[in-house]
């Protein structure tokens, strides 16, 4: 008798085994799940950052060289007209580049928003300035250097704004076209909007050189 009782404990039934089976199948899904929400919220907040990063560079490269726009006048024109053209997602200037890049001095520069089948991308081209040159039609043609190396695949938009006076002694106003003969803007704002609809707050840049100091 003793014997039997002690073989009929000796190990699970049958059900205990189920049961097990069936609560180390729940705790599974339940620690599945939860590394499921871990790893979507790390994607989220991994997102987040690179597209605080993407706007970081954008603004960082914007600021850097439209701070060096130089009043230059085209040579040859009637009234040499300032060399600046301002567009809504594109502005064309004459900016005074360091020599660490080619050889420095005066250069014809462009920013642009290029977008392409492989996404968007922040295009400047450069040329140097010559007295030849009358308008930034020439830049079309110039070679295409990514300062920046950044591909803004998560931006969809860029707007610039300029402020400026309306007519000559006008009041202030920004405008989505600055094509003045004689000044160059006092402030250009730049607006960055990404692809999942989210806006960056805007940032504004002082070119250093005002058109009092003209070559």
């Amino acid at each position: 008798m003793n014997c039997r009782r002690r073989q009929s404990h000796a190990g699970f039934t049958l059900l205990e085994l189920l049961i097990s089976i069936t609560l180390l199948g729940f705790i599974l899904v339940l620690l599945f799940g939860g590394l499921r929400l871990g790893i979507r919220s790390w994607d989220t907040v991994q997102q987040r950052v690179d597209n605080l990063n993407t706007v970081r560079a954008v603004e960082s490269f914007l600021r850097r060289e439209m701070e060096m726009t130089y009043p230059y006048r085209w040579k040859g024109t009637p009234e040499q007209r300032m060399a600046f053209l301002g567009e809504r997602n594109k502005v064309s200037f004459v900016a005074q580049l360091p020599s660490r890049i080619g050889t420095g001095g005066l250069y014809l520069a462009s920013l642009e928003l290029e977008r392409s089948s492989k996404g968007r991308r922040l295009v400047w081209r450069y040329m140097p300035v010559t007295g030849q040159l009358h308008d930034f039609s020439v830049l079309d043609q110039a070679q295409e250097m990514v300062l920046a190396g950044t591909e803004l695949g998560t931006v969809d938009d860029i707007w610039l704004s300029y402020l400026g006076p309306e007519g000559e002694k006008g009041q202030l106003r920004w405008a989505d076209r600055w094509e003045s003969t004689t000044r160059l803007p006092s402030l250009i704002r730049i607006q960055v909007k990404f692809s999942n609809g989210v806006e960056w707050p805007d940032f504004v840049v002082a070119p250093k050189l005002s058109s009092e100091f003209v070559r």
